[in-house]
């Protein structure tokens, strides 16, 4: 029957505005209050709710919740919205107040089982948890009507447990940024290194330059790239050199004592290992410009 009703008045409503549009007076003008019978228009003398809403100042005092293992606990800051739609917002934010103690202790109650399953080092995680399970919030029937709070938190991690981390995490933060510091200063140093060579080899008509001549003239380069790689490149072409001289020294006495029994052939082939190898590693300036044919004038 309530629905019949409401069906006839609105349609009463619809011809009203179809067949008699002069009540409705100038062009743009309002048009005249609905049939007061009908459920959806407001009492006679009484002027639509809409929804308001408050937000208290934030209270200085946290809240506490054991995390996982009930050692340590994570700090709660609670923070409410209150809202109704059948009361001022003055009358609003006196309710409000009066309600915000056992909004506080409803909180902790329904966060308090959640934080328990959370990682006490997490708390960004325990964070979403508990405001997953305040969502929505709950109602108050106050006396001067009905008041929704919808409430939210921001967790922080339990000081003790921030103080005994903290260390981990600035030698993490260190670590990386000098880990992207020497990222960055390896790409700079490879491609300032590499436009050396390049300037090197036109300066000296080499054309491509090969492992040998790399080899040599990288050194060099890395002198004009950076100080601490020259360092390092001179380090490693010093390692570099002796041993290739400690091994010159057998070949050489290989390649005399072959000779001194007769046997020419073994002592070449020695000589001439041996002039590749100076050549190839660069133990006489330049030696990897001259020719395989001219190299052997490099043995001692």
């Amino acid at each position: 029957m309530t629905e019949r009703k409401g069906l006839r008045t609105r349609l009463r409503n619809w011809w009203r505005r179809v067949t008699r549009k002069d009540e409705t007076g100038p062009a743009g003008a309002p048009e005249a209050a609905d049939d007061p019978e009908s459920p959806d228009s407001p009492a006679l003398g009484q002027a639509a709710q809409g929804e308001v809403a408050v937000e208290l100042p934030p209270v200085e005092e946290t809240l506490s919740v054991a995390a996982d293992g009930d050692v340590f606990a994570f700090e709660l800051v609670p923070h409410f919205r209150w809202s109704s739609q059948e009361m001022t917002l003055d009358v609003l934010r006196e309710r409000a107040a009066l309600h915000e103690e056992a909004a506080r202790g409803k909180l902790l109650r329904r966060a308090w089982a959640v934080a328990r399953a959370c990682d006490p080092s997490d708390p960004v995680a325990a964070e979403k948890a508990v405001n997953k399970e305040l969502r929505g919030g709950w109602c108050y029937h106050d006396e001067k009507g009905l008041i929704r709070c919808r409430p939210s938190v921001r967790m922080r991690m339990d000081p003790a447990l921030r103080e005994h981390v903290l260390p981990f995490h600035l030698a993490e933060v260190r670590m990386d940024k000098e880990h992207r510091l020497g990222k960055l200063k390896a790409d700079q140093v490879q491609e300032l290194t590499e436009r050396w060579l390049r300037v090197m080899s036109e300066l000296e008509l080499l054309g491509t330059l090969g492992a040998a001549e790399r080899r040599l003239l990288v050194p060099f380069a890395a002198a004009l790239a950076d100080e601490d790689f020259f360092k390092v490149m001179q380090a490693l072409k010093n390692t570099r050199r002796n041993g290739a001289e400690a091994l010159a020294e057998v070949l050489t006495a290989a390649t005399k004592h072959h000779e001194q029994v007769g046997l020419f052939e073994y002592a070449n082939a020695y000589d001439k290992a041996l002039s590749e190898f100076c050549r190839q590693m660069g133990l006489s300036p330049f030696s990897w410009v001259d020719t395989v044919g001219d190299v052997g004038e490099l043995a001692p």
